[in-house]
């Protein structure tokens, strides 16, 4: 009789080889006269994954067009241990004639096809007391910051000496220019046609796509920090995984070398944020970069976006009109509230140079009410104060439960004032995050004074024709407009920054 042999060995089992499962069938099949037609490995694959064992897809080819008699295995867990696809398995062998002998288990199909089921179910309990283990092990490198999973973020390799990720120059150039890319205006799309046109690879090769982008943009693995539990599986015979709360999440910073700084990283998190926000906005225009003040203008009298056209008159003119006026003329209500580049960017020179002119006192004041504003908030108790209550209210908690543990007092009494206690030291929690809140936005706003002027001072020095997209949108939120009535608003962003 013709005889297959299955042997694996899973990344779990890596002490039993392939070659000594191999040497355990010699003696079994000399002494019942049977012939080697095959041998079928599967090496570093888990038992529950058949769709990736190719060796036990082949088997079952060749057991379905009977190019063998009898099928030898070890163990039941060695040929399987998720229960419903090794049934089908086995179903499909039986179907076309297949002896199945388990050699460990004591189990022929002959005699004992029967008890196949109930070794299904025993395999996969095994399966999960191993995936249990596996987890628990799992948990422990998370906390203690060790890696385990040594996939491969583009950018990095992993060194296999120093057990852990190192930078790939040649990824990280173009990993910072992702970066860059977002931050100057471009859309995700963009940026991956930009990648494809000069040809850079991927990790695996292929194109770039904006999912991709995205996923790396949101990325900290690029700051230097190592997440782990992102993800759990949700049952060892299942391959499909959860999400899991970021707050459950294992982070390790400064695991490995970062290429993008915190800085940059934030700013592409807050860029992203406001991208988000804007689609859902009412009547939101396309987030291009094509011209200079794409995305910028809207109309005061419909409040829909400006499109940007070209009149050939001797010269290129350009000039940006009402969208909803472009696609349907007079039925959109108004005219077409037009106005030549040029025009709008004497309007908004104008416009920073009256900042400049008066000492940035507009911005000054701005700056100067937020940061009171969360100053009289922070000020109502300082952090020493609250740290000194929070402390006594503990104290006080400790001498209750030690009253209680000696005795002295009741149970339902103890419970009744150790939750008030407990009520009002996590409203003293609450308002010492408060305070801190206030304290931190206070510092961000005094730096954003100062970004805010230093950037508008840059654009004035700047000749108009270097002006880009990019730059008008670190300046300038919006711009409205209604050119019947001469009324032209400029929003610049450091209003944004109260937010």
């Amino acid at each position: 009789m013709k005889c297959a042999i299955y042997a694996r060995v899973s990344t779990d089992e890596q002490g039993t080889s392939i070659v000594n499962q191999q040497e355990y069938f010699k003696d079994y099949i000399q002494r019942n006269g049977f012939e080697i037609f095959d041998i079928y490995n599967d090496e570093a694959f888990s038992g529950t994954e058949t769709t990736k064992r190719l060796s036990f897809q082949r088997l079952l080819e060749d057991g379905k067009n009977k190019r063998y008699d009898v099928l030898l295995a070890k163990s039941y867990s060695r040929f399987g241990r998720n229960q419903r696809e090794t049934l089908t398995a086995l179903a499909l062998l039986f179907e076309y004639g297949i002896r199945i002998i388990f050699v460990e288990d004591g189990l022929d199909s002959l005699r004992d096809k029967g008890q196949f089921g109930l070794f299904a179910w025993l395999a996969e309990q095994e399966a999960r007391k191993i995936s249990e283990r596996i987890k628990l092990t799992w948990q422990l490198y998370n906390q203690q910051g060790k890696i385990h999973n040594t996939k491969e973020t583009y950018g990095y390799r992993y060194n296999r000496d120093l057990h852990n990720f190192v930078v790939v120059e040649k990824e990280a150039e173009i990993v910072r220019s992702i970066f860059n890319l977002y931050l100057e205006g471009n859309s995700l799309r963009t940026i991956a046609m930009f990648l494809n046109d000069k040809k850079y690879p991927t990790k695996h090769k292929s194109r770039w796509f904006s999912k991709v982008i995205r996923d790396m943009l949101q990325n900290e693995f690029y700051l230097g920090h190592l997440i782990q539990g992102k993800n759990k599986k949700i049952d060892v015979t299942i391959k499909k995984t959860e999400y899991v709360e970021k707050k459950k999440w294992f982070i390790h910073k400064n695991n490995h070398e970062g290429i993008i700084t915190e800085e940059i990283f934030n700013a592409v998190q807050k860029e992203m944020k406001k991208r988000a926000e804007y689609r859902k906005s009412e009547n939101p225009t396309r987030q291009s970069t094509a011209y200079l003040f794409s995305n910028l203008l809207r109309c005061k009298i419909c409040n829909y976006g400006f499109t940007h056209r070209k009149r050939s008159n001797g010269k290129r003119l350009s000039y940006y009109l009402c969208s909803a006026y472009a696609s349907l003329g007079y039925a959109s209500g108004h005219g077409s509230n037009q106005l030549s580049e040029r025009k709008i960017v004497a309007s908004v020179k104008s416009g920073l140079e009256a900042l400049a002119n008066n000492d940035f006192k507009m911005i000054r004041d701005y700056f100067k009410r937020k940061c009171n504003e969360d100053n009289i908030k922070a000020e109502t108790l300082t952090i020493k104060n609250m740290d000194e209550e929070i402390a006594e209210q503990t104290q006080l908690s400790l001498s209750l439960l030690n009253a209680y543990t000696d005795g002295i007092l009741g149970k339902m009494q103890f419970k009744l004032q150790n939750e008030a206690i407990e009520e009002k030291i996590n409203a003293l929690m609450q308002q010492r995050e408060e305070i801190l809140f206030q304290q931190e936005k206070t510092a961000f706003n005094a730096d954003a004074e100062g970004e805010t002027i230093t950037a508008v001072t840059k654009l004035l020095e700047m000749d108009v024709s270097q002006w880009n997209n990019a730059l008008m949108k670190k300046i300038i939120n919006k711009i409205y407009m209604d050119i019947p009535n001469n009324d032209i608003e400029i929003l610049f962003n450091y209003t944004l920054l109260s937010n």
